[in-house]
């Protein structure tokens, strides 16, 4: 398949045309997914936080319930009034045991601050300076109820505090729950999110310490996260790549103590490998139906090119058979049927060739009756008389010895042999771009230039007379058998004629007519003047430019022809240059020295050149010449100019 045809350029447009139109839709539905997807995860960690939010407020709820239920213990209110740490230490132990693990530490102080019982026993008398922050803030609120996120061994607790009234405020209870591997776990299996919780120590003169405390995530997905999170992004949803998977990650501030530099940081993150598994698959089907698409379209362009291109295909073959001449009939493998645009131009091509057939075979009668140049000039144009100047050359060539030839053979045998010769005349004629204009009996006449014009015509017709000149001795082998000898005349003349339709309405001719014409004419009847084959007015010659040195030329005479006032140069073109050998072109000089004296009327020095050059080569015009110098040697008057007047037409 090459991508000139048909088929293959509907293919490329096809290919062009849904290609870009699928990629358009893949882009559209990737960047949909992804939106989609971005979306998905955004409302994963969405309900992550509020889940975690939802936790850490109910454990707040219930480690107040717990501290309520304190106040309210009988035992615990005797013993907190008898003074009596021991049973307000195991009052509280006990009612952490029966918490469910809902709350893991007590811490009970007066009113004052001072440390009455810690369940964690961390050793210190007076609360450290973050829990009086939470303290600070249950004094300052109407009920004596706080709540704060505090670091407790580097366990972040939930811790919350509430006032024991005895009927007066006399102690503070507080009550903490441990933020760690138990809850973030419980917090994954209810969400599918990971939950870590990170402690982040800042100074002023030093990078920020990252601390993972409690997370769900792996080990080396830990290290990551602690390396990799952007913890100035709070609220956001930020793209955190770990060991093997890509998260969406938010972070929430659960502490702030800008005084020691200290933060607790919640960290939801939720795993995209879910989703973009299932976009993978989409991306799987939508290929799939891609190709599919794009080889049922392919498969639907072959079917549509191969019911296009086989009509023209088809058309085709008939044209090239048109263009090549046959007009025929359509062949089996050339017909198209149907009704559709195909089908009315395979029969418009019907119509052309029918039509074509018809002009080819009036072309074919008319050039049997003119040439075929004189026959394309009728077809192409509107037939009508009149025509044009133009400049012509005319040659007329005339058999001569034919009349005593017709005396001796019968008028079916003389008509083959004058065919047989004018038959290689025309083909010198139409081998060198001229036109046989008509036949005259045993001659003919051929013009160069008319109806179409040719660069160098009277070049070419130099070459016809030449070539004319030489199928003679042909010519007389095939005449050998009636004992005659046949010569060709030829007269080549040059100028401005009228070529057109010549006659009437009815019946006309091309032809060309002028004086130029009467001059070719009148130089092939002179050609028995001079004993010469062939002769060539000096217009033919200065119209040939370079191309005259192509030639040897003998120059005959100077010759005011019938009906003419102006002289005209005649020659003879002995041959071409590369045929001449260095002996003909000696004698030529010769001649035309004697021919020079001539005009010079220095006689007795021309005709000895003369003579000398007829007993070395008996030419019938040497003879021409010493006969005239003998006639008019004795007669010329003072006005002799050298020019030869014939004495008829």
């Amino acid at each position: 398949m090459t991508f000139t045809s048909i088929r293959s350029r509907l293919m490329i447009f096809l290919l062009l045309l849904i290609v870009p139109v699928l990629g358009g839709i893949y882009w559209f539905v990737e960047r949909e997914n992804l939106r989609y997807t971005d979306q998905t995860i955004n409302s994963y960690l969405d309900i992550g936080t509020q889940v975690f939010d939802f936790s850490v407020t109910e454990h707040k709820n219930t480690l107040i319930t717990i501290s309520n239920a304190l106040t309210r213990d009988w035992g615990f209110r005797n013993a907190f009034g008898a003074a009596d740490p021991i049973t307000i230490k195991d009052a509280a132990l006990n009612l952490l045991a029966r918490s469910n693990n809902a709350a893991d530490m007590m811490l009970i102080t007066d009113i004052q601050g001072e440390v009455i019982i810690d369940t964690l026993d961390q050793g210190f008398s007076q609360l450290p300076e973050q829990w009086e922050l939470i303290l600070d803030q249950a004094v300052e609120h109407p009920d004596g109820f706080a709540d704060r996120i505090l670091s407790i061994n580097d366990v972040p607790y939930q811790v919350t505090v509430i006032p024991l009234f005895l009927p007066t405020p006399v102690a503070w209870i507080f009550a903490g729950f441990p933020l760690d591997e138990r809850f973030v776990e419980q917090i994954k299996q209810s969400t599918a999110s990971d939950v870590s919780i990170m402690h982040v120590q800042s100074a002023a003169d030093s990078a920020p310490v990252s601390k993972v405390i409690a997370s769900s995530l792996s080990p080396a997905d830990r290290s990551l996260l602690r390396t990799g999170l952007n913890q100035e992004v709070v609220g956001q949803t930020q793209r955190l790549r770990m060991s093997t998977e890509e998260y969406g990650t938010q972070v929430r501030i659960l502490a702030d103590n800008p005084v020691s530099g200290e933060q607790i940081l919640a960290v939801i993150q939720r795993s995209y490998q879910e989703n973009e598994e299932n976009l993978n698959v989409l991306r799987g089907r939508l290929f799939d139906f891609s190709l599919a698409v794009v080889c049922l379209s392919l498969v639907a362009v072959v079917l549509l090119a191969r019911g296009f291109t086989s009509p023209v295909l088809k058309l085709a073959t008939r044209v090239a058979r048109i263009e090549s001449g046959d007009f025929g009939p359509a062949g089996r493998d050339e017909i198209v049927r149907g009704e559709d645009e195909v089908a009315r131009l395979a029969d418009s091509i019907e119509q052309m060739a029918t039509g074509l057939a018809e002009k080819e075979r009036v072309r074919d009668l008319l050039g049997k009756v003119v040439s075929h140049e004189i026959a394309e000039e009728l077809l192409s144009k509107r037939i009508e008389l009149g025509g044009e100047e133009k400049p012509v050359s005319i040659l007329f060539a005339d058999i001569k010895g034919f009349t005593a030839l017709s005396e001796q053979l019968a008028p079916t045998e003389v008509l083959r042999l004058l065919n047989a010769c004018l038959e290689r005349f025309c083909h010198a004629v139409e081998q060198n771009g001229g036109v046989v204009d008509k036949f005259m009996g045993d001659a003919l006449m051929a013009i160069f230039g008319a109806p179409i014009g040719h660069p160098q015509d009277s070049l070419r017709a130099v070459r016809t007379l030449l070539a004319i000149r030489d199928e003679m001795p042909e010519i007389n082998r095939v005449v050998a058998s009636s004992g005659h000898q046949l010569e060709v005349r030829l007269g080549l003349h040059t100028g401005q004629v009228v070529a057109g339709n010549m006659g009437s309405a009815s019946r006309m001719n091309y032809t060309v007519i002028g004086d130029g014409v009467n001059l070719a004419a009148r130089l092939e009847a002179l050609t028995r003047v001079y004993g010469v084959i062939s002769l060539v007015s000096e217009y033919t010659r200065n119209s040939l430019g370079e191309a005259d040195d192509l030639f040897v030329w003998r120059e005959i005479d100077t010759v005011r022809v019938f009906g003419k006032q102006q002289a005209v140069r005649i020659y003879e073109v002995v041959a071409n240059r590369d045929e001449c050998t260095q002996a003909e072109l000696q004698a030529l000089a010769q001649y035309h020295a004697a021919l020079a004296l001539y005009r010079s009327r220095q006689w007795d020095a021309a005709l000895d050149i003369l003579r000398e050059l007829y007993s070395v080569a008996p030419d019938p015009l040497y003879l021409v010449y010493i006969d005239r110098i003998d006639q008019i040697r004795h007669t010329a008057d003072a006005d002799w100019d050298a020019v030869f007047v014939p004495a008829s037409k």
